[in-house]
């Protein structure tokens, strides 16, 4: 893989000083942008969620063309036309941020249903608001998930109320009205806040015990759009498509 970093175009690992806290603390924070062949997707939602995350710790970064950068990457990747996973990387350096780009192959699936599964452990903390690198409780439990037959796992807070999945935002649909789950501590989702545009969308706490008063369920993210969870647990939703075909043209557009 062809990766940008620090002004050079390498074909290879990423280079990382290992007094980089970066390297010895896996502090920093990162960006998953979708190229459906022709475009990237919201790239400037997801450097202002990037940027915001790195002026609230005070840390200084530098930066780029995106843009311009981005488009060569996906080009001496041999990606042009294709779809197609972009990262974008901050870490932490011992005076500053430097971006990290890179792109990588991705074959959609439009039609997969999602079954969840139900983490046990926990993980609370206000830096669950920011896409930090250092990532391996969410790793972690989505390798537990897979592990066991599911294709994500479902977080809780202390009180079992739900927060996210371990890679994207959940609505669920009562009646005709949907909410999303309402807490300081999960992930600002790009993703949600565009379908937010497109449906009405109510914040509100979900806990476990109320997961079966929702008829449908759905998760969202940069990279599928937004697609219908089947099951949490022991808890079946009614699948419905169709809502999720209108939010995801406007997610990851149509090439």
């Amino acid at each position: 893989m062809i990766h940008f970093y620090k002004n050079e175009y390498t074909l290879g690992p990423v280079k990382l000083d290992p007094t980089m806290p970066a390297f010895r603390y896996g502090a920093g924070f990162f960006e998953t942008l979708y190229y459906n062949g022709q475009n990237v997707c919201h790239l400037d939602l997801h450097l202002d969620r990037v940027f915001h995350s790195l002026r609230s710790f005070d840390i200084p970064y530098e930066t780029v063309d995106f843009k311009t950068i981005i488009e060569q990457v996906i080009n001496r990747n041999g990606l042009t036309g294709q779809t197609a996973r972009i990262n974008i990387f901050y870490p932490m350096g011992t005076d500053s941020a430097s971006p990290v780009i890179t792109a990588a192959p991705h074959t959609p699936k439009p039609y997969k249903a999602y079954r969840l599964c139900v983490c046990n452990d926990h993980h609370i903390s206000t830096l669950n608001n920011h896409k930090t690198t250092n990532y391996m409780f969410f790793h972690l439990a989505m390798r537990q998930a897979k592990a066991r037959g599911f294709d994500d796992a479902a977080l809780f807070d202390f009180r079992e109320n739900l927060l996210e999945a371990t890679t994207g935002a959940l609505i669920f649909k009562k009646d005709t009205s949907f909410v999303t789950t309402k807490s300081p501590h999960k992930l600002q989702s790009t993703a949600l806040s565009i379908a937010m545009n497109t449906l009405d969308i109510l914040p509100e706490r979900i806990s476990m015990e109320s997961l079966d008063s929702y008829r449908s369920a759905y998760i969202l993210n940069s990279i599928v759009g937004m697609r219908p969870v089947v099951a949490i647990g022991e808890t079946a939703f009614v699948p419905d498509d169709d809502t999720c075909q209108t939010v995801m043209k406007a997610v990851i557009g149509t090439p």
